[in-house]
């Protein structure tokens, strides 16, 4: 899904737009995050799931983890999106795995500088909200190879770490906020 901008919300007063990954394992919550800072932001959003190839959803779906060679057409797809909302000055939400620093510096490259916001829960929370979510090609079971894969963000790399074990609005609450303080907003 991708959703052009819409007039911000009042909660985005004082806050610059920007790009935004929103990143993590399958279950913590990417696509909820981003689609709801979207809708106090106003900026754009995209769920880079959308992005993969028709081979890449069969192969997941069919319980294949996918190796790097698999997500290097995918992430380009990725920053060719960040791109154009960089172009466009509107700001720019993508909900993506972004599971190693290698795969968050290509979408870095060519003098972007996205903010991850990497969220996290704990694995049985992880698992309970994949066997409960229906019509998604990523089955529960490649979990364990997502979270073997998982870089989390070190610190020299620009990003926030938020736990998802609240309602999804307490989450987008605690990023709103953390992006409104100008002592902790990045530098672009």
């Amino acid at each position: 899904m991708s959703t052009p901008p819409h007039a911000p919300q009042p909660a985005a007063r004082g806050i610059a737009p920007r790009l935004i990954v929103i990143m993590g394992v399958c279950g913590s919550g990417k696509s909820t995050v981003a689609e709801g800072l979207h809708n106090e932001l106003g900026w754009p959003w995209q769920d880079a799931d959308v992005l993969h190839s028709p081979q890449n959803r069969a192969k997941m779906a069919a319980g294949v983890p996918l190796v790097d060679q698999d997500r290097q057409d995918w992430l380009n797809q990725c920053h060719a999106w960040l791109e154009h909302c960089a172009a466009q000055g509107n700001g720019g939400i993508l909900a993506c795995s972004a599971l190693k620093r290698a795969y968050r510096d290509k979408l870095r490259r060519n003098g972007l500088n996205p903010l991850f916001i990497y969220l996290h829960a704990d694995v049985q929370v992880l698992n309970t909200r994949l066997e409960a979510r229906g019509g998604h090609f990523m089955p529960a079971s490649l979990l364990p190879s997502q979270l073997e894969t998982l870089e989390p963000p070190a610190p020299d790399e620009d990003a926030w770490s938020f736990s998802t074990l609240y309602q999804p609005a307490e989450t987008i609450a605690q990023i709103l906020s953390k992006l409104r303080d100008p002592a902790s907003r990045p530098q672009d």
